[in-house]
């Protein structure tokens, strides 16, 4: 007994803020992720409703693919602030900021100027990993997995609801233009939440800084298995963040090829699209605690191991379902089974970093996430019009297939 209240002890003096932010970030995040996916989800709904009717997967790829390349550019930028000077400065710049540049994106009279506003939002994008970091930073080692875990899923819980509410408003109005300025006011929400309730420790890397983008990454590549963990950090966020377009214009796809379809109205279109991304959703709010747990209890090696092979085999069934029920069903299913692989990545990049360089190890991982994320839909746009999305899906699944072996081989030349 004394030796655990010596052990409490020292947690508390280490990391004095630890409890309260694990709190206060999950409620954030559910403001966040609400605001968020209250419209990306309906982005190809928008595009078409500016004028785009044909090739609309190739519109959404190339928009999309700017503001990933946008926040791409800026993340690791965000990183070396935040190792040099905080880390909450940094949540409260992609919450506020994107809460108020969201404001600007219904104003857009046509797709160019609609793409323009998504990548003044991208500038500021990334209220997850900036938040992750924070926490990673402020608390205790072994409560980490089951921290971080409880954070995101916040997030799924506001990522599960914006789907829901946003199909039903959507069905009720002709335009989607409101849909962004409430995820605006959400956004802007939980950033006043962070502002107020949230402290840290910092924890600063020596001297100045300044930027260092190509030096920085190749002194991350030079450690043993980083480079492995940023390319599944990368297949990760190609098959489960990027796919979210994806998956809508697929259910459009699937509706289409109904045989009693003579025409797909809105609502019904609307209101799949929205059990798609609201099923995949709920599936990882419920799974995300328990991953937690298990990352807390085995280590994220092996979480990562079986998410990434958990993600290869809940893809499979995209390459031949029929109908929106079942790709519901297998969205469920590839929530609840690969809902630990993120959390397992990032607790990996910061066991593997160099002291000082955490918070640019996950800015990086961010990056080559926010990468994929536009990757995605640009590769469907490509390989879309003439194979199918069936194909693009059986390719970036065998991508993640191999990102996976070549972690296990990093591990055993290690």
């Amino acid at each position: 007994m004394p030796r655990a209240t010596a052990a409490v002890d020292e947690e508390s003096r280490q990391y004095p803020y630890w409890r309260r932010n694990r709190w206060v970030f999950p409620f954030a995040n559910v403001l966040c992720g609400f605001g968020f996916s209250l419209a990306w989800p309906f982005v190809p709904l928008m595009v078409r409703g500016l004028g785009v009717r044909e090739n609309l997967e190739t519109w959404v790829g190339y928009m999309l693919l700017a503001f990933y390349l946008v926040s791409t550019a800026a993340s690791p930028v965000w990183g070396g602030i935040a190792d040099h000077y905080g880390r909450k400065p940094m949540v409260l710049r992609a919450m506020l900021g994107m809460g108020i540049t969201m404001m600007l994106v219904p104003l857009a009279p046509t797709p160019l100027w609609f793409a323009a506003a998504l990548m003044l939002v991208a500038v500021f994008n990334g209220f997850t990993p900036a938040g992750i970091s924070l926490l990673e930073a402020n608390t205790p080692p072994q409560r980490i997995g089951s921290a971080v875990s409880l954070a995101q899923t916040g997030g799924q819980v506001g990522h599960a609801l914006g789907p829901a509410a946003g199909a039903a408003l959507a069905a009720l109005i002709d335009r989607q233009h409101a849909l962004y300025w409430i995820s605006a006011g959400l956004m802007l929400s939980g950033g006043i939440l962070v502002a107020l309730f949230v402290r840290e420790v910092k924890q600063l890397a020596p001297g100045p800084w300044r930027p260092r983008l190509v030096g920085s990454l190749r002194d991350l590549l030079a450690v043993p298995r980083v480079a492995p963990l940023f390319l599944l950090a990368f297949m990760f966020s190609i098959l489960w963040h990027g796919s979210v377009t994806n998956i809508s214009v697929f259910v459009l796809q699937l509706l289409e090829a109904q045989p009693a379809a003579a025409g797909v109205d809105t609502g019904v279109a609307a209101s799949w699209i929205g059990a798609a991304a609201t099923a995949m959703a709920l599936s990882t709010m419920v799974a995300l605690p328990l991953w937690g747990r298990v990352i807390d209890r085995i280590g994220p090696g092996r979480v990562l191991a079986f998410g990434a092979a958990a993600t290869v085999i809940t893809h499979l069934p995209l390459l031949v379902l029929q109908t929106p029920l079942q790709l519901v069903v297998a969205r469920v299913a590839f929530g609840l089974m690969s809902a630990g692989m993120q959390t397992a990545i990032f607790q990996l990049l910061r066991m593997h970093a160099p002291p000082g360089m955490d918070a640019r190890a996950l800015s990086y991982a961010t990056a080559f996430q926010f990468l994929a994320m536009g990757m995605a839909p640009f590769m469907a746009g490509l390989v879309g019009p003439m194979l199918g999305l069936r194909a693009y899906f059986a390719i970036t699944t065998a991508l993640m297939l191999g990102a996976l072996v070549l972690w296990l081989r990093s591990g055993k030349r290690k």
